[in-house]
């Protein structure tokens, strides 16, 4: 219950982010009242999250145009390193709103599909190969002044209206894409989080690497195997003493599920109770972003004259 209340929490705080980015948009489009900018839609440019880092540590110069893009991405890997990917399974609106659509599907269907190991250890590749193609594109074929120059873009100053945009009047391509997604995700647990997430991804290498990890007590452990049944990524718990795969979502559901208490969450060799992980999760999300407030990197420096020149024209620009 903790976790789905957690989750419910920042699925509404999004979903609150979004309406007030459309009446952002709105006011410069339609003359509707002002109404500022919500700064954590930020989390969805993790494209120019990138840029942002690679002009830092090349450029040494802080991205002024969407600086809470790359607060929130460092504050999200530096999470990942200390909770697993808590993001994933306590955070993200997207992983929310898979997880409820493939309950949805084992309830109508009475259960979801498991793939042949080797399809599945296959599939999960790709997901990797994505990050690495964003990752090559940004960090190594980019160079330091493009970096430079595209966060200072007008397609960048207004790359929120357009994903607005993105979502409002989607194509096509995007409604065949989100169908097909809906159907497979219906049929196979948690389909975009477990193959395509690209950055789930990158979360799950700095959780592979870092400090937090599931211990299964062999003595204690019945074998029933629920904690695998339950597990949302479909590791399979219960023939593991430690589990520090990538995939694990660090969502505690095997932990919870367990009747014999042979599973427990340790940071650094300490036992973490959901409470307790929910309340670092918090700490470690919600204190960068107000020292970024404090320090000035948290508001975007485009200005309101900037916003009225280029979000009617939005649809004109590209680059």
């Amino acid at each position: 219950m903790l976790r789905h209340g957690v989750r419910l929490f920042f699925l509404l705080l999004t979903l609150y982010a979004w309406y007030r980015l459309y009446l952002f948009v709105s006011h410069f489009e339609r003359g509707t009242p002002y109404v500022p900018r919500p700064e954590s839609v930020d989390a969805f440019l993790p494209i120019g999250a990138l840029v942002a880092l690679k002009n830092l540590a090349l450029n040494g110069v802080m991205d002024t145009t969407h600086p809470a893009a790359l607060v929130l991405l460092l504050a999200f890997l530096g999470t990942s390193f200390l909770l697993r990917r808590g993001i994933c399974g306590w955070v993200c609106p997207a992983g929310t709103l898979s997880e409820a659509v493939s309950m949805a599907g084992e309830r109508l269907l009475g259960r979801t599909l498991s793939l042949p190991s080797f399809l599945d250890s296959t599939l999960r590749l790709l997901k990797y190969l994505i990050l690495l193609f964003f990752l090559k594109l940004v960090l190594i074929d980019m160079p330091a002044e493009a970096a430079a120059a595209f966060l200072q873009s007008p397609y960048y100053k207004v790359v929120d209206a357009k994903l607005l945009d993105f979502w409002l009047e989607p194509g096509r391509t995007t409604l065949a894409f989100l169908v097909v997604l809906l159907v497979l995700t219906l049929l196979i647990r948690n389909f975009w989080c477990r193959y395509l997430c690209p950055y789930g991804a990158l979360l799950g290498i700095l959780a592979m690497l870092g400090l937090a990890e599931v211990r299964r007590e062999e003595r204690t452990c019945t074998g029933c195997g629920r904690c695998t049944h339950a597990c949302s990524a479909g590791i399979e718990v219960h023939t593991k003493s430690r589990v520090r795969t990538p995939e694990c979502m660090g969502c505690m559901k095997c932990i919870t599920t367990c009747r014999v208490g042979a599973l427990r969450m340790s940071l650094a060799g300490r036992t973490l109770a959901p409470a307790t992980f929910a309340a670092l999760l918090m700490l470690l999300l919600f204190i960068p972003v107000l020292l970024a407030e404090l320090l000035g990197y948290w508001h975007s420096g485009v200005s309101y004259a900037e916003n009225a020149r280029y979000i009617p024209l939005r649809d004109l620009i590209y680059h």
